[in-house]
């Protein structure tokens, strides 16, 4: 069986792509880093990439060295993370910037997967079916504010804490708090991992998991799937329905393993 894989990342709306993907010779990641709104006190003098990308340097050395759980990886780089930080950040503020992750490893005839936050991995198998693993608990989250103004008080009341969503960053432990799992390689045949700048072709705009794959898998392989998403949100006749940025940073990583 091989690993071979395909990345690409855009940026969005914003300053900066605030994604990032990452491959080795038997692994892939993607990272989102989850931003508060803009002017909102975080406690933190370092940007949500600069955290994004250390995050993602220790997460490459501890797949690169294949010890450890996935979720042990991710707990490692989360508090080599917080070690880079200096003394002026207070990474125990309920505000403190982070990143949602997906991981997928293969181990022999293994293919272990992790989820925290609303990055996503889809699985092609070899019957076609293309199922999803993914957090939504942000979106599960009691009574959601009506306004703008009161969404920083509402993700610092459920941000990092029991019973409500958890981000890579600040907390090494939310590490015991991601989705895990794996499924048989000889039973399946790709792998996509995509940050929620590309599910938003399903959760927004009606494509199917199993369009994601298929534009994944065409000759300009990840690529296809940023154009689609863009195509679709220049397109939209009523964009202002939705929250958030017009144009999210979109990420996706495909493993083909046949």
């Amino acid at each position: 069986m091989t690993f071979e894989t395909q990345r690409r990342t855009a940026i969005g709306s914003g300053a900066e792509n605030q994604d990032l993907a990452l491959t080795g010779a038997d692994w892939a990641v993607v990272l989102d880093g989850a931003n508060p709104p803009e002017g909102v006190d975080v406690g933190c003098t370092h940007g949500v990439a600069w955290i994004v990308g250390r995050l993602g340097a220790h997460l490459r050395e501890g797949l690169d060295a294949g010890e450890g759980t996935l979720a042990d990886v991710l707990r490692d780089a989360i508090r080599a993370t917080v070690d880079d930080h200096g003394p002026t950040c207070d990474l125990a503020h309920p505000r403190s910037p982070g990143a949602t992750v997906a991981m997928a490893r293969k181990a022999n005839d293994r293919l272990e997967w992790l989820v925290l936050g609303d990055a996503a991995v889809l699985f092609e198998d070899t019957t076609g079916r293309v199922p999803i693993e993914t957090d939504n608990r942000m979106n599960e989250l009691p009574e959601p504010p009506d306004t703008a103004e009161g969404i920083a008080e509402y993700i610092a009341r459920y941000r990092n804490q029991p019973g409500g969503a958890w981000f890579a960053g600040a907390v090494p432990e939310a590490a015991d708090h991601a989705f895990t799992g794996y499924r048989e390689v000889p039973e399946l045949r790709r792998v996509l991992l995509c940050t929620n700048g590309i599910t938003r072709l399903t959760d927004r705009y009606d494509y199917r998991l199993p369009d994601l794959m298929t534009l994944a898998t065409t000759n300009r392989g990840p690529e296809a799937l940023i154009d689609a998403v863009r195509g679709a949100e220049l397109t939209d006749p009523d964009p202002d329905r939705w929250s958030g940025k017009k144009h999210d940073d979109a990420t996706a990583v495909l493993v083909d393993l046949h």
